[in-house]
C-alpha cells in the first residue's frame, strides 16, 4: 500500500463538490484525515493540514472501472457508474477503511459534505490489467493472529483493586465526587432534576439527626432519598434505626423481631417481595433474611400452585439470591465453592438496575467483602464464560473465579462513570469510557460482562440518546458500534428496553447503516409483536443464501420460545404455539433445521469448488442457529418422544452439523467466531445424539431410539453426501461413541444395547467396522466388547469377520488375471490387517482374541489360509512378526494346520533386515516348540525340508553372532528331523542347502554351542542329507499399508466390465407337435378357475386400446396377431 493522493480539498460555492482525478487506475485501500495545523509527514516539515469544522459528514463517491482480464475477448465498455460511501469525520487524525474488491478500480473520487476545507491522505495500490492466472500453485501458510493480552491498567481482572480504573477516570472530571457517591446517585438514589441544579450538588446528604416529633416512615422514606455522609457515626445511625423501629412497632426498644413483621399475610403482594428482592442485594441486609424460617416462608410461597405466577417467580429468585449472597462470600475463601451458584447470582443482579446498584455499593464499601476479595493473589488467568446462557460442566478455578469477580466489579463501575460523564455530560471522560467500553467488547473474557451490563435499562437509554449524532462526535461513534455489537445476541433483543432502543434508533448515524438498521429492526419487531410474531417467524421459510440479520432474527423467535418455555408451563406454551401455527412445534423445528444444515453442509462440501464466499460471521451464525434448535429439541425429547421418522431424520442432520464442527475447527483460527460457535454447537450434539438414544419405543413392540439412531449412524457414516468421506466417518463414529453406553452403565441400560440393539444390527455393525481405518477399528471392537461382556459374542464377531476377509483378499493374491492396480490395493489390505491385528492382540483384548479364534470352527483355518497365500506370494506385511509371536503364546489351543503355518510365517519373518538378536532367539524357540507338537503324518516332508533349507541359509547371512539359546533351538530343529526321518525317510533330505555351506554353518553354530551340545549337533548332521548347491534365497516382498493410485487406475478400478450386448439366438422349439394340447379361447376363458385373474374383452374393446396406445406412441406399429385372435373369439 502506497501513498496515491495528498490533497487539501476546498468545496466548491455550489453543491460543495469537491473532486480527485487519479492519473491512472488505483484501487483505494484507506483515506486518513488530519486534523488543522498537524505536519502529517515527517519528511516534508513544511506540508501542514487544514481541515474545518471540527467535525462532519462527507459523502465519498467512486468511478467505478472494471478490471479487464487479459484473456477476455472483449473489453467492457466505460461506465459513469459511482459507487457511494460516507464518513463520519469526528474531529481528530482518523482512517477510514476502503473496501474496493479485487475487480474494480477507479481514477475519480467526488467528495461532498458541509466543510469548508479537509486534508487528507489517500492510500492504495496501482492497478494494471488483471493478471493471468498462474501456472502453478505454492501453498503458503497463514500468518498467525495472536491477540494481545490488555494492557495492566485497563485489566481489572488482575489488579488487586478493581475499582483503580474507574477512580482514574472519574478524575477526567473537574471536581468530581467520589466513586462511592457516584455509584449511589446514578444507580441507588437517582437524585431528582431540582437537586441537579443545586449548587451543592451532588454533595446533598440526609440529615439523619433532624427527626423531630412528628417522625413518621414517610418522613424516613423521605430522608433515605439522598446519600448518607461517609462521616456520619454509627451512634447516629442506630438513633434512626431505633425511630424507624418504633415507627412499625411503638414497643419496640432494641431490634425489630422480622419473623414476626413477615409472615404469609404481609408478603402476599408482588410490591413486598420485589423490595426485599432489591433489598437482599445488600450484603448485610441478605445475611439477616437467610436464616430458616424465611427460607422456609420462601419456600411455600414458590411451591404454592395457587399462588400467581409473577409471585413465585420472584420468590424463588429472591431464595436463589439469598443462596446466592452466602456461596459468593464463600467463595471468596473457598477453594471448591459453588461458583456456578455464585455467577448466577451475578447474572441475575446485573439483570435490573435497583439490584445492582445496590450490590455495586455493597460490594465496593463493604470492609469486610473488600478485604475478603482483596486477600486473593492477583494471578493472571484465562477468565471463564460464567454469563452466557449455554454454562458448561466445567467447573471454573477459584483464581479464576476471582478474577471473573474483579472483572464484573471493574466493569460495573466504569460503567457508572460513564453514566455520571454522561449526565453532566464531560465530553472527554465520556469519549476515553466509550474507547475503554469497546475494547472490552472485543477482549475474550470481558465481551459477556460488558454486554450483559450494558443491557440494563439506563445504559440502553443512553445509548440510544447517542445515535443522535449530528455533528458526529467520537462518543457517538463509539455508541452506534456498541449497539450494533449487543445487537448480533439474539438474547439481548429480548429485553424491552433494548427492543425500544433500536425501534428508536434514527436515521442520523455514524456507523449504523440503513441495511443495518434495517436488519436489527426486523429482529426486534418479532419481540414487539410477542407471541404471533414469533411464531409467524419460526413458520417463515430460511432465507437462501442465509443473510446475517436473517439468521439473527430467526435465533431471536428461537430464543423467545426457549425464554416461553423457561417462564410457563410447557404443555400450555405448545398448546398455544399449536393454535397459532396449525402444527407441532417439533415439526416446526424439523423444517428449519433441514435447510440449516444444507447450508452448513455447503460450507465444507467437496462439491462446491471453490467453496462458497460466506462471511465468517453467516457460518457462526449458521452454527448458533443450529444449536438454539437442537437445545429446544433437547428441551422437548424427554417428555415428548418423537416418532421415528423424525427421530432418523433429526440423527442425520446431528451428525451431519457433528462433522462440520470438526471441518469448522480445522478451517479457521481458535478464536475466530465460526470456531467458538462450532465447539459450542459440537457439545449440542453429543447431548442430542444421547437423548435420542434414550428415547423409549413408542410402543408395545416397537424399536427403541436407541436402534434407530444406531441404524441410522452406521448407514449414514458411509454416506457423506459431498463431505470429506474419510473425515465424515470418523467423525460418526465418534458421535457413535458417545452415544454407546459408558462403563459403569446401568444394568438395564446394557441389557438394552446387550439384547434389544446390537444383535439386530449386525450386518450394519460389519459393514461400518470395516470401513474404519485401524486405530478406530481396534477401539470399536473393543468398545462393543466391553459393553457385550461376552453376552452376544459381537466383538468376537466382528474379528472373526475380519479375518474372513483378509483370507479372500489374501487368496486372490494368487489369481493369474489379476490388475496391478487390483494387485497393489489387497497389498495394502493385508498390511492394515496385520497391523489391527497386532494392536488388537495387546493388552487386555488378547485374552479373548485368542480365544474366539480358537473357539470358531473356520477360524484358524481361515487364519492358516491367509499365511500361506501370504507365503506362496512371498510377501510380508509390517507386524508379521509381532502377530505370529502373540498366537504362537497360545499354539496349543489351534489345530496342526495353523501351527504349521505359524512356524513358517515365524522363520520367513526371520529374513528382514531389522530383526534383532532377542526377536531371533525368541521366534526360533517358539517356532521349534511349536514344531515338535504337529502331528508328523501331517507334515509335507517336502515343504518341511525347504523351509528348514531356506532357515540355515538366513541364519547363515545374519551377520550377528548367534546367541547360545539360538544355536540351542536350531540344535533341537535338526535332532527332530533326524528323528522324525526315521519314519518318513525324506525328512532327512535338505537339498537346497550345499554340504560345504552348511558345514560352514554348523562350525559357526559349534562356537556358541558347549561340549555335550557339539556331541548333538554332529549325531543330528549324520542323519541328515545336503545337496551338491545351495538353492537361492527368495527374499519376502515388505508390504506398505498406503498405495498411490493415480486418477486413471482409480477410475479403471471403478470402470465395471459391461459384456457387450449380444441378441440371444433362436432356440428352435424341440417338443413334439402330437403332444401340444389345443383349447378353445371361449372355453379358457369363461373357465370359473381363471375367473378373476384375466381379463375378457368384448367387441371390439381391444382393439380400441391398442388404437389409443398407438397414438400415444407411434414409434412402431400394433402387433396384428392379437386381433387374430380376437376375431377369432368373436
Amino acid at each position: 500500500m502506497v501513498l496515491l493522493q495528498w490533497c487539501t480539498l476546498e468545496p466548491s460555492e455550489k453543491g460543495g463538490l469537491a473532486a480527485i482525478r487519479f492519473s491512472c487506475p488505483v484501487r483505494v485501500h484507506s483515506i486518513r484525515i488530519f486534523p488543522s495545523d498537524v505536519r502529517p509527514f515527517s519528511q516534508c516539515q513544511d506540508v501542514i493540514s487544514r481541515t474545518e469544522p471540527s467535525a462532519f459528514f462527507l459523502d465519498v463517491y467512486f468511478n467505478a472501472q472494471p478490471i479487464v482480464s487479459p484473456e477476455a475477448k472483449e473489453r467492457p465498455k466505460h461506465s459513469n457508474a459511482l459507487v457511494p460511501t460516507s464518513i463520519a469525520y469526528a474531529g481528530g487524525q482518523q482512517d477510514f477503511a476502503v473496501d474496493m474488491g479485487s475487480d474494480h478500480a477507479t481514477r475519480l473520487m467526488i467528495v461532498k459534505g458541509d466543510f469548508e476545507v479537509v486534508s487528507m491522505a489517500i492510500y492504495g495500490e496501482l492497478v494494471s490489467e488483471a493478471q493471468s492466472a498462474p501456472s502453478s500453485y505454492e501453498p503458503r501458510p497463514l500468518p498467525t493472529v495472536t491477540p494481545a493480552p490488555l494492557p495492566a491498567a485497563l485489566d481489572p481482572a488482575n489488579s488487586r483493586d478493581p475499582t483503580q480504573l474507574a477512580r482514574q477516570l472519574l478524575q477526567l472530571i473537574p471536581e468530581a465526587p467520589d466513586l462511592a457517591l457516584v455509584i449511589r446517585l446514578i444507580f441507588c438514589l437517582k437524585p431528582s432534576n431540582d437537586d441537579w441544579d443545586l449548587p451543592d450538588f451532588p454533595y446533598l446528604y440526609a440529615d439523619l439527626e433532624d427527626t423531630g416529633p412528628d417522625f413518621n416512615l414517610e418522613k424516613a422514606l423521605r430522608l433515605t432519598t439522598r446519600p448518607v455522609p461517609d462521616d456520619i457515626s454509627p451512634e447516629a445511625v442506630a438513633r434512626f434505626a431505633e425511630k424507624v423501629a418504633q415507627c412499625v412497632n411503638t414497643k419496640a426498644r432494641d431490634v425489630i423481631d422480622l419473623q414476626k413483621v413477615f409472615d404469609l399475610s404481609t408478603i402476599d403482594d408482588e410490591t413486598t417481595l420485589l423490595r426485599l428482592l432489591y433489598a437482599s442485594a445488600n450484603a448485610d441486609i441478605a445475611k439477616r433474611l437467610y436464616a430458616p424460617w424465611f427460607i422456609e416462608l420462601l419456600s411455600s410461597i414458590s411451591s404454592e400452585v395457587n399462588t400467581e405466577r409473577e409471585m413465585r417467580s420472584i420468590a424463588r429468585r429472591l431464595l436463589a439470591r439469598l443462596r446466592g449472597w452466602y456461596a459468593l462470600e464463600d467463595a471468596f475463601t473457598n477453594t471448591q465453592g459453588d461458583f456456578f451458584t455464585a455467577a448466577s447470582t451475578l447474572k441475575d443482579i446485573g439483570t435490573e438496575e435497583q439490584s445492582f446498584g445496590i450490590w455495586l455499593e455493597s460490594l465496593t464499601a463493604h470492609e469486610d467483602l473488600v478485604s475478603s476479595l482483596a486477600e486473593n493473589p492477583v494471578l493472571h488467568v484465562a477468565l471463564p464464560h460464567l454469563l452466557c446462557h449455554k454454562l458448561t460442566n466445567i467447573s471454573p478455578s477459584q483464581d479464576e473465579f476471582v478474577a471473573f469477580v474483579r472483572a464484573y466489579v471493574g466493569v460495573a463501575c466504569v460503567l457508572a462513570v460513564y453514566a455520571w460523564s454522561d449526565s453532566l455530560p464531560d465530553e472527554r471522560c465520556r469519549a476515553r469510557t466509550f474507547g475503554i467500553l469497546r475494547l472490552w467488547q472485543s477482549a475474550d473474557g470481558y465481551r459477556e460482562i460488558v454486554n450483559h451490563l450494558l443491557l440494563l435499562r439506563q445504559m440502553t437509554f443512553r445509548l440510544e440518546c447517542m445515535t443522535d449524532n449530528d455533528p458526529p462526535t467520537q462518543s457517538g461513534i463509539d455508541a452506534e458500534h456498541i449497539l450494533v455489537d449487543l445487537a448480533k445476541n439474539p438474547r439481548a433483543i429480548l429485553r424491552p428496553n433494548f427492543v425500544k432502543c433500536i425501534l428508536n434508533i434514527g436515521t442520523c448515524t455514524s456507523f449504523i447503516t440503513d441495511d443495518e438498521r434495517s436488519s436489527m429492526r426486523q429482529a426486534a419487531f418479532v419481540v414487539d409483536d410477542g407471541f404471533a410474531g414469533m411464531v409467524d417467524e419460526l413458520l417463515r421459510p430460511v432465507d437462501r443464501p442465509p443473510t446475517f440479520g436473517s439468521l439473527r432474527t430467526l435465533r431471536v423467535a428461537l430464543a423467545m420460545m426457549e425464554k416461553e418455555l423457561d417462564e410457563d408451563e410447557e404443555s400450555r406454551v405448545l398448546d398455544d404455539f399449536w393454535d397459532e401455527a396449525k402444527c407441532g412445534l417439533t415439526t416446526c423445528l424439523s423444517d428449519l433445521l433441514v435447510p440449516i444444515v444444507e447450508e452448513i453442509r455447503a460450507q465444507f462440501s467437496l462439491l462446491h469448488r471453490p467453496p462458497p464466499r460466506t462471511g465468517q460471521d453467516v457460518v457462526a451464525q449458521l452454527f448458533w442457529t443450529a444449536d438454539d434448535i437442537l437445545r429446544l429439541f433437547l428441551r422437548l425429547v424427554p417428555a415428548y418422544p418423537l416418532p421415528s421418522r423424525f427421530l432418523r431424520a433429526l440423527a442425520m442432520n446431528v451428525a451431519d452439523i457433528f462433522a462440520c464442527t470438526d471441518a469448522a475447527d480445522l478451517r479457521y483460527s481458535q478464536t475466530s467466531q465460526p470456531s467458538l460457535a462450532a465447539q459450542e454447537t459440537r457439545q449440542t450434539c453429543i447431548d442430542m445424539i444421547r437423548a435420542l438414544g434414550d428415547q423409549p419405543p413408542a410402543a408395545s413392540g416397537s424399536k427403541s431410539g436407541a436402534q434407530i439412531v444406531l441404524r441410522v449412524l452406521l448407514e449414514h457414516g458411509l454416506q457423506s453426501s459431498g463431505l470429506d468421506p474419510a473425515h465424515h466417518l470418523l467423525q460418526v463414529f465418534c458421535l457413535m461413541d458417545f452415544l454407546l453406553p459408558v462403563e459403569g452403565c446401568s444394568e438395564s441400560q446394557r441389557s438394552l444395547w446387550v439384547q434389544g440393539v446390537i444383535p439386530t444390527l449386525l450386518k450394519e455393525l460389519w459393514t461400518f467396522c470395516h470401513a474404519l481405518d485401524t486405530e478406530n477399528k481396534v477401539h470399536f471392537i473393543r468398545r462393543l466388547h466391553g459393553l457385550d461382556q461376552g453376552a452376544v459374542g459381537v466383538g468376537e464377531w466382528l474379528l472373526l469377520e475380519e479375518v474372513k476377509d483378509i483370507s479372500r483378499a489374501a487368496q486372490s493374491l494368487g489369481e493369474s488375471n489379476l490388475s496391478e492396480q487390483k494387485r497393489r490395493i489387497l497389498q495394502s489390505q493385508l498390511a492394515l490387517f496385520f497391523r489391527f491385528f497386532s494392536e488388537i492382540l495387546q493388552g487386555p483384548s488378547a485374552s479373548w482374541c485368542i480365544d474366539s479364534l480358537a473357539d470358531a470352527e473356520d477360524a484358524p483355518h481361515s487364519l492358516a489360509q491367509t499365511l500361506t497365500a501370504m507365503f506362496d506370494a512371498r510377501v510380508a506385511p509390517p507386524h508379521l512378526g509381532e502377530v505370529l509371536e502373540s498366537l504362537a503364546d497360545a499354539y496349543d489351543v489351534f489345530d496342526n494346520e495353523l501351527r504349521w503355518a505359524l512356524v513358517v510365517g515365524l522363520w520367513r519373518s526371520l529374513q528382514a533386515p531389522d530383526v534383532t538378536a532377542s526377536r531371533l532367539e525368541r521366534r526360533l524357540g517358539s517356532s521349534v516348540q511349536i514344531l515338535a507338537t504337529i502331528t508328523p503324518s501331517y507334515l509335507d516332508a517336502a515343504k518341511v525340508t525347504t523351509e528348514v533349507g531356506w532357515l540355515i541359509l538366513n541364519l547363515e547371512r545374519y551377520t550377528e553372532v548367534l546367541s547360545g539359546d539360538a544355536a540351542q533351538s536350531v540344535v533341537l530343529l535338526l535332532e527332530w528331523l533326524s528323528r522324525t526321518a526315521t519314519n518318513i525317510p525324506k525328512m532327512s533330505d535338505i537339498h537346497t542347502v550345499a554340504s560345504d555351506q552348511f558345514k560352514r554353518f554348523q562350525d559357526r553354530l559349534k562356537d556358541m554351542l558347549p561340549s555335550d551340545w557339539k556331541e548333538r549337533l554332529d549325531a543330528a548332521c549324520c542323519e541328515l542329507v545336503f545337496g551338491n548347491a545351495s538353492a537361492p534365497v527368495q527374499d519376502s516382498t515388505t508390504l506398505h499399508a498406503s498405495v498411490q493410485l493415480s486418477i486413471h487406475d482409480i477410475e479403471d478400478l471403478l470402470r465395471q466390465n459391461i459384456p457387450t450386448p449380444t441378441t440371444p439366438p433362436r432356440r428352435p422349439l424341440n417338443q413334439d407337435v402330437l403332444g401340444l394340447v389345443t383349447v378353445s379361447p371361449p372355453a379358457l376363458l369363461r373357465s370359473p378357475a381363471v375367473t378373476g385373474l384375466t381379463k375378457t374383452y368384448l367387441n371390439n374393446d381391444f382393439r380400441q386400446l391398442r388404437q389409443s396406445s398407438a397414438r400415444a406412441n407411434t414409434s412402431r406399429l400394433p402387433s396384428m396377431h392379437v386381433d387374430v385372435g380376437v376375431a377369432m373369439v368373436s
